[in-house]
Order: C-alpha cells, then structure tokens, then sequence
C-alpha cells in the first residue's frame, strides 16, 4: 500500500494523563489470589498508579472501576488493567492479548452500566491495538447502547462521545472516509461541550488524518497542528510524537521531503528515548517512504519497522512495511520477493477488512507482473483493483495512478500486436 508512512490514530479516551512517558521495566503482573486481602488490592491499586506515571495511554475511566465495592470485579480489573497499561508501555502484543481476556472476565463481574461500558471500551482499546477491528467495533456498539442507561446526563454524553470518536476509527481503518469523518466531527463537538481537551487533542489528530487521506492537506496541517497545542499543554508526549509525525506527512505530501525528513528523525530519535516503540517504527517506516526508491537506506529502515509491528503485533504497519519491501525489491529487479510482499500486504490487509489498500496492494501486483512483461495478469489485476475503488468512490490520485497503469498496459498490448518494442 502507498501509505502516508503509519502514524497511528488516536484512541478515543476519557482523559489521558498528563504525564511524560519514562523508560523504565514493565512492573511484574500479579497474581490475583480468589479472595485478595485489602493489602492486596491497595498493592496492586499502587502498581496500577506507578505504571500510569510511566504511560501517558492511562485513561481514567467513568465512575472509578478500582473503587468497585465487589472484590472480585476490582481484582479482575486491576489485573487486566496492569496487563494493558504494560502493553502500551512496551506495545506488547501478548500482554494486549491477555487484557483482552482478563477484561472480558471482567464483564461478568460487572454491576452497573457505567462499568460495562468502561471495560468495553477498554477491550476494544486492546483489540484495536492488536488490529482486530471487527472485535473492537463490536465493543464500542455497546457502549452506545449502554450510554443510553445511564442515569447521569453528563456522563452519558461522555461514554456516547467516546464510543462515537472509536467507531470513528474503525471506520478509518476500513477506509470507509466520510463515515469516519462524521464520526469524529460529532465526537469532537461533544467533547468541545463537556470541556474535554485531551479527547479534542485526539479527536483533531484523527481528523487531520482523515484529511490527509482525501488530500486536503490545508485541513490536515490546520488539524494536526491544533491537536499538537492540546498535546502540549498536557504534557502527552507521546500523543505530541504522534502529532509531529503526523504533521511531517502533510510536508511530505506537499513535496517537502526534507522538512518531512529532519521532522521523522526528531520523532524518531524521541520515541527511542522514551522508549515508544510504535513510534519508532512509525518514523523508520516514514523515512522509507521519504528517500528517494533505490537508495540503500531503504531496505533497512522497512525491515527495522517490519520486525518492530511484527512484535508488537501491529498487523497495519507490518502490512505497509511488507507493500514498501516489494517496490525496494521490485527497483531491484527481485520480483518474485517483491510478489510475496505485496501478496503478503494484501492478505494482512484484507484481513482486516481493509478492502481499499487491498486493492492497492492488487495495483502494486499489477505493476510486478507488467515488470515481468505478464500482461495479461497485470490487466487483470488492475482490472481488479479498479472495480474495488469504484465500489468505495476512490477518486483523485488512487484513480490518476490506476488510469495511467491501465493506460500504459494497453498501450504495450498495441505495440507488441504491431510487432514493436516492449515498452
């Protein structure tokens, strides 16, 4: 997939601390016993505490689960709670996993409406962090439908906000643009109402990355850099990471390649002090796309994010890190490599119910079977692709790209008929 270089939308959240992220070792989980003494919990409510001071994703949530009077349910939680607080510190695709299972534990313990909709917004947290978007979906849904239990009108307009700012992702990640932007223009006027910064700072990212995606850099670069105030003046260093790694997309976009450039390796270098990994995989694989093809740092920087995203399980970046592989192979003339990562890069992406950089991925097929001189497969790969793009009104440089293939496929179809030259 041609990708922007995989800076990662926010997750919507109640408040995200205001902390700055420190290195540090992920604390040890604890073992919750069946029937956990006051010690216990007040042990683990202080390692929960220690992790947030470290982790700037710590959101507090609704009406305050580590203060449930159920035991049972306060120990599920403060145990799922560790698990993915560790993961957003160390991106840990098996600690997103097993907060998955210990939330979901969670939910059978829950007593009231406003508890359920906290532990299914923090499971379709974890489960978009691992690129399971159906599950996530699934999640935040509810959490609608539980907003509109809830008592307190202040409060459910907060859990409907969220939920709505989510479902925004999801629909970004499917490229499913304009229900996304609607999405995140209602989530954002709601939180402009109750006063939520940290939820605008996230909001307005999200959005300038929806822009981005429909080629209104204006908007984009106006977006990012009102998302990158917020996230300064809250002290949300790796959301101002993201921010400034989004903002150097919108210069590269625009052709600045080296303003885009010097901007990734400031986010690169910070997110390696702070030991963001996401962050440096992100910028690694923005500075792929941002060097000229056949330049031999490439190759390098794809497979440094490629092993980064494959460990934290991040299905999205390995999938544009795999599509970035193929044309560094395909400029070298290894096309059967650059066929399996561009197969590769589909399968992830359809998987995940991306139907639109599937059939980028199709395209860049095309593009290694006319390199072959397999016309017709590349016709009909293109072919392929262009019919997905028009199901979902892709237009612009996507539709200018596919044109021009097509349009160069025929035209060596007539010169080898005529008898002349490849082309």
């Amino acid at each position: 997939m041609l990708s922007l270089g995989g800076f990662i939308t926010h997750p919507v959240v109640l408040t995200v601390l205001a902390v700055v992220a420190v290195v540090g070792c992920a604390a040890t989980i604890w073992a919750i016993l069946r029937s956990p003494t006051k010690a216990d919990t007040d042990a683990i409510a202080q390692q929960i505490k220690d992790l947030e001071s470290k982790v700037t994703l710590g959101p507090e949530y609704l009406d305050g689960l580590p203060e449930a009077v159920n035991q049972k349910l306060r120990a599920a939680y403060q145990e799922a709670r560790i698990l993915q607080l560790e993961g957003y510190e160390a991106q840990s695709r098996e600690k997103h996993e097993e907060a998955i299972d210990r939330f979901t534990r969670a939910l059978a313990l829950a007593e009231t409406d406003s508890q359920r909709a906290a532990l299914h917004l923090l499971r379709g947290n974890s489960y978009e962090n691992v690129s399971e978007y159906a599950e996530a979906e699934a999640d935040f849904h509810e959490m609608l439908r539980l907003a509109a239990n809830i008592g307190l009108a202040r409060e459910a307009d907060q859990v409907r906000g969220i939920a709505i700012g989510s479902l925004g992702n999801i629909h970004f990640h499917r490229y499913q643009l304009p229900e996304a932007e609607e999405r995140y223009s209602t989530a954002l006027e709601i939180a402009r109402r109750l006063d939520n910064r940290a939820s605008q700072a996230q909001i307005l990212g999200n959005l300038g990355n929806l822009y981005m995606r429909r080629d209104r850099l204006t908007e984009a670069e106006e977006s990012h850099e009102m998302a990158l105030a917020i996230s300064r003046q809250l002290g949300d260093q790796r959301s101002e990471l993201q921010d400034l790694g989004n903002l150097a997309n919108v210069y590269r976009l625009r052709g600045e390649n080296r303003r885009a450039e010097e901007q990734y390796r400031r986010v690169l270098e910070m997110s390696s002090r702070i030991g963001y990994r996401l962050g440096e995989a992100n910028s690694l694989l923005a500075l792929a796309h941002v060097v000229d093809l056949g330049d031999p740092r490439q190759e390098g920087y794809c497979e440094q994010a490629l092993e980064i995203y494959t460990r934290i399980g991040n299905r999205e970046g390995e999938a544009n890190a795999r599509s970035q592989l193929g044309f560094v192979y395909a400029q070298r003339g290894e096309l059967d490599v650059a066929e399996k990562c561009h197969r590769d890069a589909m399968r992830l992406f359809t998987g995940m119910g991306d139907l639109v950089a599937g059939a980028d991925e199709l395209r860049n097929l095309a593009l290694v079977h006319v390199l072959r001189g397999e016309l017709d497969q590349a016709k009909e790969a293109a072919l392929a692709a262009e019919a997905i793009y028009r199901q979902h009104d892709i237009d612009g440089k996507r539709h200018d790209i596919m044109r021009q293939l097509l349009e160069g496929i025929e035209r060596t179809e007539r010169q080898q008929r005529d008898g002349g030259e490849e082309v």
